[in-house]
């Protein structure tokens, strides 16, 4: 099962084009030079070109080396992967892998050489021989890499990218997968939670002439407070939203409470979670946090970190605070639905390269049975060598029985948010060897017995008290504020799990061949009815309410070590497993609801309203917002278990 990079340009014109992987350069003057493919973004273009970097300034790249036999070592991952097959199960270690399609050291050394013969500094080769850091000047880059580094204005930011196709010589081109850090991504890579917002303002209710209800509270389970708000839907009282879930509530909620009761607690499987940087209190307030909820503190040795520092990109990357919270809802989602499993903190120095640096740390090491990343480019406008690059540890981590989950991304198809000219799902949630995480609204009742969930899909109404009587400043369900990613890859091909599965009017979205589309599963990501977090906010332990994707994300992975507990082999990359499981009981089919859904802030200041989700839209069977569905409970566990 070969996947193949999908051209834009082909995109439009309905037609499939692979991405050659070495493109002879226009130039003829000796010695030749070849094109090193992707390595110019999409944006970097001349009319968001804004300037060009001082020629002495220092800039780090990763040189990402080709693997020996790229093809055989995607069909082993792949057999490896898949139910029924004979392979199933029959996992590499790191040294078997890297032995048999690792780059070689003469590569590295021949690389090696002519970097450092154009004057690069090498500082170091990555483990498994994956890619070579390097750092040089501008000037240098631009003699060593063929290309012209310049500057664009995209997304609000300054970004740094070459002018054109980096190339290298025939000597080492054939070597060369990828050069990351040429153009500068950082800013656009982020983490994917989110607050539930209450737009009342004091001045507005003081000054307004309409009477505004008293203040409501938050419910702590579905319907326990109402609030009135100006009719919609045919009713005018709504429940308030949620002031966050307790882990108890999230494992009755997803029906994992009985078998962890029983001793299927996730006990015997490791949970990584890559974020950017590290939080300084997040084992103090891991353990808070779990004792606080009833779930007793972490057992000696159940928790740990591995952190990669001198910590930097901190302007590119929002700063530490940002991370440390994602952090914070990660840890404590994960032990949240898998109470008995080991979590593992793997922090990055920064939210670029860095996070590469940390999946190939994982994978060389095998420290993880699954691995939980909250994070991701809004859309897939990327480098395409930076695609190429993640997507080989990608394939080494399934060919080791490691599960890579990315969250789907938080603004819909992107385009509705205004991130992407054309609607698209978030890489690396798109790449076909991740399992992407996609969310929902859910509702518990008093006894923590599962309501209903929706797509998740934010629409927000703001109430005009100005007015008299008070009247939605738009009509409801008023304007998109965020919702699960998804939709159609413009990057990859249809994987062989998708087949007969996902219909054809989102796999042919633009024509021509299949595509991957995303999500492959979801859970609860809906702000709004979302995670009660704990964690060190300036020196006071704080619990607020949390939501995205990013709480997604790690929720599934908590329920994947559940399902880990008693199997004679890792799940490992488990998308043919879960496609292959389509037509049993292990899915919740999360449906739109006949009426509309939607409760009051509890200020009355706003109605909020589910399952509005951009041009994405749940449906029945899979769909763009929630995949297969959301597991259902000890069916889900029973179903997955075997193996």
């Amino acid at each position: 099962m070969r996947h193949t990079l999908i051209r834009r340009a082909a995109i439009a014109a309905g037609a499939t084009a692979l991405v050659l992987p070495f493109a002879a350069s226009a130039a003829t003057a000796a010695p030749i030079r070849h094109a090193v493919p992707g390595s110019t973004p999409a944006w970097a273009t001349s009319a968001n070109r804004s300037g060009t970097p001082q020629s002495s300034d220092r800039v780090g790249v990763q040189v990402f080396l080709n693997l020996r036999d790229a093809d055989s070592a995607e069909r082993l991952a792949t057999a490896v992967s898949t139910p029924g097959n004979r392979q199933y199960g029959h996992y590499l270690s790191p040294a078997q892998f890297n032995k048999r399609f690792a780059p070689s050291d003469a590569s590295v050394q021949q690389v090696s050489s002519y970097l450092k013969g154009q004057g690069l500094s090498v500082d170091g080769t990555a483990a498994g021989n994956r890619y070579i850091d390097a750092s040089g000047t501008v000037a240098q880059l631009d003699k060593a890499f063929g290309t012209t580094l310049s500057t664009y204005r995209y997304k609000g930011h300054s970004l740094r990218a070459p002018s054109r196709q980096a190339t290298l010589p025939s000597s080492v081109a054939n070597l060369v997968l990828s050069v990351n850090g040429l153009a500068e991504t950082a800013p656009l890579r982020t983490p994917f939670h989110h607050r539930a917002s209450d737009p009342a303002s004091a001045k507005t209710r003081s000054a307004a002439p309409s009477a505004a209800p008293a203040p409501a509270k938050c419910s702590t389970f579905w319907g326990e407070h109402h609030q009135t708000l100006p009719k919609a839907y045919g009713r005018t009282e709504f429940p308030t939203y949620l002031c966050g879930y307790t882990p108890d509530q999230l494992q009755s909620g997803y029906g994992v409470k009985g078998p962890i009761a029983k001793g299927t607690d996730g006990s015997g499987t490791t949970v990584a979670i890559v974020d950017a940087y590290a939080s300084p209190t997040m084992q103090a307030d891991a353990d808070r946090y779990a004792q606080e909820n009833g779930q007793g503190a972490y057992a000696a040795g159940q928790y740990s970190e591995k952190v990669f520092k001198p910590f930097d990109m901190q302007d590119e990357c929002g700063g530490e605070d940002g991370w440390n919270g994602e952090e914070a809802i990660d840890v404590e989602a994960a032990h949240a639905t898998a109470p008995g499993a080991t979590i593992r903190y793997v922090g990055a120095k920064n939210c670029d390269t860095g996070l590469d640096e940390a999946l190939n740390w994982i994978i060389q090491n095998r420290s993880a049975d699954i691995v939980s990343d909250s994070w991701g480019n809004t859309g897939e406008d990327i480098p395409a060598s930076s695609v190429k690059a993640e997507h080989t540890i990608f394939v080494q981590a399934a060919a080791e029985g490691i599960g890579m989950y990315f969250s789907s991304g938080d603004s819909g198809d992107e385009v509705t948010a205004g991130n992407t000219p054309s609607a698209q799902p978030d890489f690396p949630a798109s790449d076909p060897y991740v399992t992407a995480v996609g969310g929902t609204s859910m509702a518990l009742g008093s006894d923590n017995s599962y309501q209903f969930e929706t797509g998740w899909g934010t629409d927000v109404a703001k109430v005009d008290y100005t007015q008299n009587p008070a009247a939605y400043a738009s009509t409801p369900p008023g304007e998109f504020v965020f919702g699960a990613g998804g939709g159609t890859s413009t990057l990859f091909d249809q994987p062989r799990y998708q087949r007969g599965v996902v219909p054809s009017s989102l796999s042919r979205a633009y024509g021509g061949t299949p595509a991957r589309v995303v999500p492959d599963v979801a859970a609860l990501a809906d702000p709004y009815t979302g995670m009660a977090v704990g964690r060190t906010i300036d020196g006071t332990y704080t619990v607020e309410t949390w939501g995205g994707t990013s709480l997604a994300c790690p929720l599934f992975a908590g329920v994947q070590a559940v399902a880990s507990t008693h199997r004679h082999v890792a799940i490992g990359f488990a998308n043919p497993m879960l496609y292959s499981m389509y037509k049993s009981s292990a899915y919740r089919d999360v449906l739109p609801q006949r009426t509309p859904v939607a409760v009051a802030t509890p200020s009355g200041s706003a109605l909020v309203t589910f399952d509005h989700d951009s041009s994405l839209a749940a449906a029945r069977g899979y769909d763009d917002v929630t995949g297969l569905g959301t597991p259902n409970g000890a069916k889900y566990v029973q179903h997955a278990s075997r193996g």
